[in-house]
């Protein structure tokens, strides 16, 4: 009798090992799962809030590119991974919601599983709604810059079929355009101009009005632009007369202006030349560099000049310069103190001298000195390169050179047996 009681026993015993096995392993799953997928909290800054009105409003604030909320979402760091700004959702009810300012509940919706929101900032948002409207405006062409002396224009004229531009926006902000505007810059325009541009909507000081939509945003403008009949533009050159002296040389020339205005009558201009000269500008005893304001010359006298009746000219006189070869010129030594003497190899070099052609001819060997400073030198030998002096101001050291280009040196103590005389200084 007690044989089956004790098979019950062993059974549940069994039972109950088994189901402590079964939590007990679900426990190290739960433990070992979120070791290594551990749930972790992110934060996402710059989501965008969905925002929509009802038909025949819109929203004037927030603008669009602050419609933005930081939330904080908690989930395994395996969904954390794969998240993104897209999959969170954030908007608010507008429904019902009438011209105004309103505070706003933000409602969020998550649209990857395992994933919650921790938090959302803000968590309301301050929203002003305003009446939709639109009306025709008037296209208006304004011009900054005329076009050059000498030329006019028509007023401007847009597409035949285009007349007026639809304005849209916020009722506030579409009361406010006047025109839609475009600006013009004839400066460099000499013939009939034509050009799409696109428009801005205005206000009646002629200021931007933003946040507005025109419909077509582009038009086409033709501006008529002509020579004036009383007026004429004509190119001018300055008379230049002679050579600088002998050694200077002519080497720019540049003036201002280069054309000029010239009012007549529409016979007198057609029979103008297409150049005018200045008067005549002397070089013949000109050896610098020089500014000078010349009269225009006109070829009537009842022409009458209505731009500047003076050209400003300035003319560049340049040295014509030359090479020159001194031969055997001595290799003067610096710093050789009494105990020493010294060799060297060649003690008479080549210089070439660079510079004005006036100067060169006057130059002779006597002028120039190269020299091989020895100082704080020991006895022993030496590869050196001497230095080169001009007397003639205007010629710089740079502007010569040295054939050849280094010296040997050999320093000698004075009891030396090979020793000779020491060259003089």
């Amino acid at each position: 009798m007690q044989k089956p009681t004790s098979i019950n026993r062993t059974l549940l015993d069994n039972l109950i090992w088994f189901a402590g096995s079964v939590v007990l392993a679900f426990f190290v799953w739960v433990i070992a799962t979120l070791q290594s997928n551990p749930i972790q909290q992110e934060p996402y800054s710059s989501v965008t809030v969905r925002l929509s009105p009802d038909a025949g409003l819109l929203i004037t604030s927030p603008a669009q590119t602050n419609r933005l909320a930081r939330v904080v979402i908690r989930a395994p760091r395996s969904v954390l991974d794969l998240l993104t700004r897209e999959e969170i959702e954030i908007w608010a009810d507008l429904t019902g919601l009438g011209p105004g300012e309103h505070a706003v509940e933000l409602q969020y919706r998550l649209l990857r599983q395992q994933a919650s929101l921790v938090d959302i900032s803000p968590s309301r948002m301050r929203v002003t709604l305003e009446e939709a409207a639109q009306r025709q405006i008037a296209l208006r062409a304004v011009v900054t810059s005329e076009p050059p002396p000498g030329y006019t224009y028509d007023s401007p004229t847009f597409d035949v079929n285009l007349n007026q531009v639809l304005v849209s926006g916020a009722a506030s902000k579409v009361n406010e355009v006047v025109a839609a505007q475009v600006e013009l810059d004839l400066r460099q325009q000499r013939n009939p101009y034509e050009v799409d541009m696109r428009l801005s909507a205005v206000d009646a000081d002629g200021n931007a009005v933003t946040d507005v939509t025109l419909d077509p945003q582009v038009a086409r403008v033709r501006v008529n632009i002509r020579r004036r009949d009383d007026v004429r533009e004509v190119t001018v050159r300055p008379n230049i007369e002679g050579t600088p002296p002998d050694g200077y040389v002519l080497s720019t020339l540049s003036y201002e202006p280069q054309t000029v205005l010239i009012s007549g009558s529409p016979l007198q201009l057609a029979s103008l030349p297409e150049i005018l000269s200045t008067d005549s500008i002397d070089l013949s005893t000109r050896t610098a560099s020089f500014e000078i304001a010349v009269p225009v010359l006109l070829p009537d006298s009842n022409l009458l000049l209505l731009s500047a009746q003076n050209v400003t000219v300035t003319v560049e006189i340049s040295t014509v310069t030359g090479s020159r070869q001194f031969d055997a010129v001595p290799v003067e030594i610096l710093g050789l103190p009494e105990a020493y003497m010294a060799r060297l190899v060649p003690a008479q070099v080549s210089v070439l001298v660079t510079g004005p052609q006036t100067q060169l001819n006057e130059l002779t060997a006597d002028d120039i000195r190269v020299v091989l400073d020895l100082n704080g030198l020991s006895p022993g030998n030496y590869s050196l390169t001497p230095t080169i002096s001009v007397d003639q101001g205007q010629i710089a050291p740079e502007m010569a050179s040295v054939l050849p280009g280094e010296v040997d040196v050999e320093i000698l103590e004075n009891n030396t047996p090979e020793a000779t005389s020491p060259v003089d200084e």
